[in-house]
């Protein structure tokens, strides 16, 4: 059980993943605000979780299109059968698979999103080079992290969120990589990063 919020599957998954999409109402809502969807935009959701995200993304302009990739197939049965994705059809594209690689091709998005699923990332470098990839010039990318600088879990993958100090490399590696990063206010006890893809990036 200790792995659930990692990986949620089955009835428990399911379970799992209503509770957190109530808890995480007030991130999905900073999230829409932050990203600022305009008619036509491409986005990327990384570990969409139960889509609520993806459905509101789709609501806030007209012919949004919103592609994802989830860890389960079961975040991603429950997802796929939301009203707004159903209503949606062909401009949604709901994946299961990791964080790295991303199965798009470069420079499709227009934003990415990645709502407390950063610390499930193995190979957080690789993935934000990959993210880098997909995410056009001029693209946003959103992070929304929980606080683990106590006692984070030993078996959490990423070693960033491990480390005691999260957001502070996280930002570190995006200015490395070529983004303008912004720290708009937490969501409750959680970071938010804004970062901005003004040029290609460095190896």
């Amino acid at each position: 059980m200790k792995h659930l919020p990692m990986r949620p599957q089955g009835w428990a998954g399911r379970a799992f993943g209503l509770l957190m999409e109530r808890l995480n109402r007030p991130a999905y809502d900073a999230a829409v605000r932050l990203l600022a969807p305009q008619a036509g935009e491409r986005f990327l959701e990384i570990g969409f979780g139960t889509g609520r995200l993806v459905e509101l993304l789709l609501a806030a302009a007209p012919d949004v299109r919103v592609a994802g990739v989830d860890p389960t197939a079961t975040m991603v049965d429950v997802a796929s059968a939301r009203t707004g994705v159903l209503v949606a059809g062909s401009r949604v594209e709901l994946r299961q698979g990791p964080d790295s690689p991303l199965p798009w091709e470069r420079g499709r998005f227009d934003g990415v999103a990645a709502l407390h699923s950063f610390q499930f990332w193995p190979d957080p470098v690789a993935s934000i080079h990959e993210i880098s990839r997909v995410l056009r010039p001029g693209g946003r990318l959103l992070f929304v992290l929980r606080d683990h600088s106590r006692n984070p879990p030993d078996w959490l993958p990423n070693p960033l969120s491990r480390s005691g100090a999260e957001s502070e490399m996280v930002a570190t590696l995006l200015k490395d990589v070529g983004y303008e990063v912004k720290s708009p206010p937490p969501v409750g006890s959680s970071t938010v990063i804004l970062a901005t893809r003004d040029r290609e990036p460095r190896a």
